[in-house]
């Protein structure tokens, strides 16, 4: 009896293996397929309808509730490209049924919200990030699409697009948000700042100053805050490190007199003195710098 030729087996186990090895790399488009740094299984998800378009990044469903995309910060109200990324997002979603994909996280502080946004299988907060309309911006312990969207980062930097152009002003440091506290009211809460590293590479904030506008002045401690991730100044005593949910805190004790609770500006410089950001709020009208990144 004549024997059958191992050759067919073998090809069919080379091709096998090829495949499992394919199902595990990582991100090559904006999909979300293929997620390197998964922490943790998807949460749940919802099927839902835009109403209305608040920006970039923020959006009213139809029945009432508000989404804050995760993992992704687009420009502010008369920031360069702030009319874009709402054009891009509305383009997208406004009128549709979405896809809301959740982390950790379910919400904010704001009862908003956070999710990341499919229309079919394009996942929009990956697209806004990929068209140089908003940076990487992540928040708590919600780290499912971390590595993806450095990447189309990276990949929007290199090409100079929308926020990376010159008219974007890029910066490795953006004050992203400063919350005041109004004293006269006896506000329970304590003020902070936010700042996010733009950059492509963890940057040591040792020797870097943020100082308001009288002159009061917060010497950075040695401490690094990662690609994509921020620091919060707290106006709280506490001791600097992470806090429980995953976010650099450092403290500025006095920081609740520090900010004018009407108006004020808030100007971070390096170790040489170098402006890096400012950032001016007034009300509830914010205007961010028109400063460029520090050599």
């Amino acid at each position: 009896m004549s024997q059958r030729s191992p050759w067919p087996f073998i090809l069919a186990l080379i091709l096998l293996l090829s495949t499992a090895s394919c199902s595990g790399a990582t991100e090559r488009n904006t999909r979300g397929e293929g997620v390197a740094d998964v922490a943790a299984p998807v949460v749940a998800e919802e099927l839902v309808r835009v109403k209305r378009v608040f920006d970039g990044d923020t959006v009213l469903l139809e029945d009432g509730r508000t989404v804050r995309y995760l993992g992704i910060n687009t420009p502010e109200f008369q920031e360069p490209f702030y009319l874009k990324a709402k054009r891009l997002n509305e383009s997208l979603v406004l009128g549709r049924d979405i896809r809301l994909e959740f982390d950790q996280e379910k919400t904010d502080g704001h009862d908003r919200l956070l999710a990341y946004v499919y229309t079919g299988d394009e996942l929009v907060n990956a697209r806004l990030v990929q068209e140089g309309l908003a940076h990487a911006f992540f928040i708590g312990p919600n780290r499912r699409h971390h590595a993806l969207f450095l990447r189309l980062q990276a990949e929007a930097q290199q090409r100079r697009v929308g926020l990376w152009s010159a008219r974007g002003r890029i910066r490795d440091l953006k004050i992203t948000n400063v919350r005041p506290v109004d004293l006269k009211k006896h506000d329970q809460s304590h003020s902070y700042v936010r700042i996010t590293n733009l950059s492509n590479a963890a940057i040591r904030l040792a020797g870097y100053t943020l100082s308001s506008e009288e002159g009061q002045s917060y010497l950075f401690p040695n401490v690094s805050v990662d690609p994509g991730h921020t620091v919060i100044v707290a106006g709280d005593g506490g001791k600097d490190g992470v806090d429980s949910r995953g976010q650099l805190v450092v403290h500025w004790p006095t920081q609740d007199s520090v900010w004018d609770s009407v108006e004020d500006t808030a100007f971070l410089k390096d170790p040489s003195g170098n402006l890096v950001d400012t950032f001016h709020y007034k009300g509830k009208r914010i205007r961010q710098s028109k400063s460029r990144r520090s050599n």
